[in-house]
């Protein structure tokens, strides 16, 4: 039996075992880049003043949107494509149409670039730096073609290999850059070498090779593409919008101090809660294929139950050690005086990331176009809010503005998603996990000494309430979803015991 069963059985979801095996895979991937990131944060925090950050985070969010715009719509269609194409031996007449794909690309890069040259006209935090981010965005688009090419062909490490090399190789670069003296132009330029070189070598040792020259076709891919792409956008808005109104409400040091709490409020949930959906996504696919409608709502429930049980007590922790962290990262009171921001974009961040079994529906029907109906209607919700709490409170009203504008997102992907699969959504394993953890959180500050070195600050912390959390969670009857043997019977288990009047012994 494998280490992933017996801990889905020790939890009670047996039939998550497979997907907790493939997150243990998926998480060094997610967690490699992140944890760099956050190694580069306290040199880049350190080394760059709020306001050089704060610009450094705006040209960086401007490269994701272009490589969204220019080419998310070929590593969708990439990923759903090739596959088919491989197992007919239609290589060749891919490789064709894949060409023809980075043309068209190629295409509206040239006009991205015109667009960022515009925008430098009227602010220096693009025009200063528009070379370097059109530099980076060409690197970008190249790397996620690669890695998208390596996924569909089914070569893992390969895969991994280009993706973290990228990652790693251009933050690597950056911070060196940065040391020599160059700032934000020397971080943007290691980011665009290592993007630029990885990502070609590896569209070039991916490139699909062989099998027949048939016709492939590109408007079936335009057709998934596009809208997967919109999707995309309109989930970078919702997910990046706020900087921008910082940015033209403030002034570009605000940006910075609040990157710095938005990116450690964020990536405490998002790593493990991420990789285990990167596993569970495959496999819900699978379910469907197989066993139809009724499998893949009892597994969105199960999967659930597994991010519920991961995604509150990082929530908790960042609630308790927000300060802490802000302050070993950066070392810096300007930062970790807003350190409250954390804790708040993480519950965010945990609500955009439910959405992904919350639209499951959509997955399986294979419909992109709600995804963008239901980004719109976040965003506008965002924007809103962003520009009502901004001015009274600032930097956390930017943040308030984040958990409410994914918590429309989250409700509104489900009402258009539910009509393909209802999300029968474990409310007591919210309660027990919510319970648990609010319970672990004050372990933790009851453990910590308040004159504690900061570093040693967060492992008692996190020694002392990871403990509780667990110990508590099967107190209450989690173990097994079920209520505890003190609490009585459910009215579930009343019901079943009438249905079958004679159930069988222990």
């Amino acid at each position: 039996m494998s280490k992933g069963v017996r801990l889905a059985g020790l939890l009670g979801v047996h039939d998550a075992g497979r997907v907790l095996r493939d997150f243990a895979t998926y998480l060094p991937t997610q967690v490699i880049p992140a944890l760099a990131g956050f190694l580069v944060l306290p040199v880049l925090a350190r080394k760059l003043d709020p306001t050089e950050l704060g610009v450094l985070a705006i040209c960086q969010t401007l490269v994701t949107l272009g490589w969204t715009i220019i080419a998310s719509w070929l590593a969708a269609a990439i990923i759903r494509e090739l596959p088919a194409h491989r197992v007919r031996g239609e290589l060749a007449g891919f490789a064709r149409t894949l060409r023809r794909a980075l043309l068209g690309s190629a295409v509206v890069f040239v006009v991205f670039s015109g667009v960022v040259f515009a925008i430098g006209q009227g602010t220096s935090a693009v025009g200063d730096n528009a070379l370097l981010v059109i530099a980076a965005t060409a690197g970008l688009v190249l790397q996620n073609v690669a890695v998208s090419v390596f996924a569909a062909s089914l070569r893992p490490r390969a895969y991994a290999l280009v993706d973290i090399s990228a990652r790693l190789g251009g933050s690597g670069l950056g911070v060196a850059l940065v040391f020599e003296g160059h700032k934000v132009q020397g971080y943007l330029a290691g980011l665009a070498i290592a993007s630029l070189l990885i990502g070609a070598i590896g569209v070039a040792a991916g490139w699909p090779r062989g099998g027949k020259s048939s016709h492939v076709p590109l408007a079936p891919w335009l057709r998934y593409g596009i809208p997967a792409s919109a999707a995309a956008i309109a989930t970078w808005f919702l997910a990046f919008v706020d900087r921008y109104i910082l940015a033209f409400l403030r002034d570009a040091g605000s940006v910075g101090i609040y990157t710095v709490s938005s990116i450690i409020g964020d990536k405490v949930v998002s790593i493990p809660v991420m990789a285990f959906f990167t596993a569970a996504a495959p496999l819900i696919v699978t379910g469907y294929e197989r066993h139809g409608r009724e499998e893949v709502e009892r597994l969105m429930q199960s999967y659930t139950r597994i991010a519920l049980l991961v995604g509150l007590p990082c929530i908790a922790f960042v609630a308790v050690e927000a300060s802490d962290l802000v302050w070993i990262l950066t070392g810096k009171y300007d930062y970790a005086r807003h350190a409250g921001i954390a804790p708040i974009i993480a519950g965010g961040s945990f609500l955009f990331a439910l959405s992904f079994i919350a639209g499951t529906g959509l997955v399986i029907a294979k419909r992109t176009r709600p995804i963008v109906a239901a980004s719109l209607i976040a965003l506008v919700v965002n924007v809103g809010l962003n520009f009502a709490l901004i001015p009274p409170f600032g930097l956390k009203g930017a943040a308030v503005a984040t958990p409410a504008a994914m918590a429309v997102y989250l409700v509104s992907i489900y009402g258009l998603a539910r009509h393909h699969a209802r999300w029968r959504f474990p409310f007591a394993t919210l309660a027990r996990s919510a319970i648990a953890a609010t319970a672990g959180a004050f372990a933790a500050i009851a453990a910590t000494p308040s004159s504690s070195w900061r570093p040693l600050a967060v492992l008692i912390a996190a020694g002392a309430g990871l403990p509780v959390y667990v110990a508590l969670l099967v107190v209450l009857g989690e173990r097994r979803g079920t209520r505890p043997v003190w609490l009585g019977r459910s009215r579930a288990d009343r019901r079943a015991a009438l249905d079958d009047p004679d159930p069988p012994g222990p």
